[in-house]
């Protein structure tokens, strides 16, 4: 997919950029909180060009639901698509494309799926017994999502399963569907490389969100750009009660991500933080912590 980087000394050399270049760089935020309960407004004018939403479940028939409860938790499922159909109605649609209207700083939505809850499991199952042509479930029911919630990209937040084909597989169906395919990736660099190589299109896979905290505490994107071969859009987690020692405060995100794109300058395809759950509790500001981006990535 993209060619191995150069990495001399403290500096990586150029590689393949990804798409708001223009800008001067991503600037992301985690949606971690129920979107029924967030202040969506605050969100969309603090800043941000991307949000990617937490998180969008698998049942076994390839049936879609959104895992959106206080502060993530996975104990109401609401059931987006079945069947082909999109059925959700509460207004999660609304809601969700109303992030990229009226007045907004955002261009782009993600829904992440996570492996914690057998989800990559489940998908890698589907592949495998029934491909992923037109007429799988899987395909229709990503399709039905696209056209009622207009994302851009499914993100991969595979932390435990790690199955390159079927990965691979799943993301050359979700570009013909329309979507963009992204990962947030916090180790195992060899598996995610061969699923870079393994898509081949940098058109499709053009993100990859680097966790630097908790269990990728210590991950330096430079050379995650060099051992996966793409940019990078380091992760960090804002001020939280669950981790303190992990949180970052806005004046920590910008020194920290302006020494990552001094060090790595084209590596650093933006930033990104975890997540406005924290943020809105601990009474910080969306707006301030969008700042800390801007203020390095434009």
């Amino acid at each position: 997919m993209f060619s191995l980087l150069a990495l001399p000394l403290l500096a990586v050399a150029a590689a393949v950029p990804v798409s708001r270049q223009d800008s001067g760089g991503v600037k992301e935020l985690w949606l971690f909180n129920d979107i029924r309960v967030s202040d969506a407004n605050a969100i969309k004018t603090a800043g941000y060009d991307t949000v990617i939403m937490f998180q969008l479940g698998i049942f076994a028939n390839a049936s879609l639901a959104y895992y959106g409860d206080e502060k993530g938790q996975n104990d109401n499922p609401v059931l987006l698509v079945d069947g082909g159909v999109y059925v959700e109605d509460i207004g999660l649609a609304d809601i969700v494309t109303g992030y990229k209207t009226g007045t907004t700083t955002i261009d782009r939505t993600e829904i992440t799926i996570v492996s914690g809850n057998v989800f990559w499991q489940r998908i890698q199952a589907m592949v495998e017994a029934n491909g992923t042509g037109p007429d799988t479930a899987l395909y229709q029911n990503f399709a039905a999502l696209k056209t009622a919630w207009n994302l851009d990209a499914i993100n991969d937040d595979d932390e435990e399963n790690y199955d390159v084909s079927s990965t691979v597989a799943f993301a050359q169906m979700l570009g013909q569907i329309g979507y963009k395919f992204t990962t947030a990736p916090y180790t195992n660099t060899f598996f995610w490389a061969q699923v870079g190589q393994g898509i081949n299109d940098a058109n499709l896979y053009d993100r990859s969100y680097l966790q630097c905290y908790d269990g990728g505490e210590g991950n330096d994107p430079g050379l995650w750009a060099f051992e996966v071969g793409m940019p990078q859009v380091p992760l960090l987690w804002v001020t939280n009660t669950d981790k303190p020692q992990d949180g970052n405060t806005p004046a920590q995100v910008q020194s920290q991500m302006q020494q990552w794109k001094d060090t790595y300058g084209s590596n650093i395809a933006g930033g990104g933080l975890w997540n406005d759950y924290d943020i809105y509790y601990n009474n910080n500001s969306y707006q301030t912590y969008a700042q800390a981006l801007e203020a390095v990535f434009g």
